[in-house]
């Protein structure tokens, strides 16, 4: 077996199952999915593995397959791991409610275009590779993950091709009295609240994520947060806007410890849900 191969097949694969798996977490938002992909390549590398572990093969042989095949899933869910920042608890239900890890990041839309892009590249560039480093049932894995990475890709562009903006909504009082809302610049990627407003007296909580529809048109997302005082104030930073939501029926009955995501159409002059789902963080 040349080593020069091996290190080339050793690298291609640890890289690429790295970025589609992290790519996979980003445009989903979730872990599961990840792993999922992350649980198929690694049986496809275990059952190219197995005919060398169980058959009349020296030990370097083995190890060098090991090497070159099994490894670098291994190590690449374990970086896909600690750049995620560990695996996920288990979701409880309890009344219908989930329970959730608190997640304050702000992955804005124009973010996720981009990576759509990067995907489209990267997912070419390892059926490339693959087709002249890979051999067996993991070559056309890659040729398969590569081509469903595609075609998520168009999917998600299309879903996408009526959106406009990203928005932070900060509501402040105990009963949602005040409204003020601002849109995200277009070239940032990962925020988080303390990038867009930071004030030291009061605890801010993101209690939601609103996704708006006009004829069933993805057109704006709301995250939203909660200065949950008992005396309302007015926010100062003139890059904020006082307003309305026209969507408050939907969100009245939401805690601070909620972290809910709510999909609403708007329909005849008023916002009705195509989705809800109520987390408990």
């Amino acid at each position: 077996m040349d080593i020069g191969n091996l290190i080339t097949s050793f690298v291609l694969s640890l890289a690429s199952y790295f970025i589609i798996s992290h790519f996979i977490y980003r445009l989903s938002g979730r872990k599961d999915w990840a792993f999922f992909f992350l649980g198929i390549i690694f049986l496809s590398s275990l059952f190219d593995f197995l005919p060398y572990a169980f058959g009349n093969y020296a030990f370097p042989i083995i190890l060098l397959v090991f090497v070159s095949r099994v490894l670098p899933v291994m190590l690449a869910a374990a970086l896909f791991t600690r750049f995620t920042g560990g695996l996920s608890k288990k979701k409880i239900r309890i009344k219908r409610s989930h329970f959730k890890e608190p997640n304050e990041d702000i992955y804005t839309t124009s973010y996720i275009i981009k990576i759509v892009y990067i995907m489209f590249i990267i997912a070419i560039l390892i059926s490339v590779l693959s087709y002249f480093f890979m051999d067996g049932a993991l070559q056309y894995v890659l040729f398969a993950i590569s081509l469903f990475v595609v075609i998520y890709g168009i999917v998600k562009l299309y879903q996408l091709r009526f959106f406009k903006n990203d928005k932070v909504v900060i509501i402040i009082g105990k009963e949602k009295e005040n409204v003020y809302m601002k849109t995200i610049d277009p070239k940032l990627t990962k925020i988080t609240i303390k990038d867009i407003y930071q004030n030291e007296n009061y605890l801010i909580d993101k209690f939601a994520t609103i996704q708006l529809y006009e004829e069933n048109h993805f057109k704006e997302k709301h995250y939203l947060y909660w200065i949950a005082t008992s005396k309302a104030f007015e926010i100062e930073d003139l890059s904020f806007i006082k307003t309305t939501l026209g969507y408050e029926e939907h969100i009245m009955g939401l805690m601070k410890y909620h972290d809910a995501i709510i999909k609403l159409n708007y329909v005849k002059n008023r916002y009705e849900v195509l989705k809800a789902v109520k987390f408990r963080k």
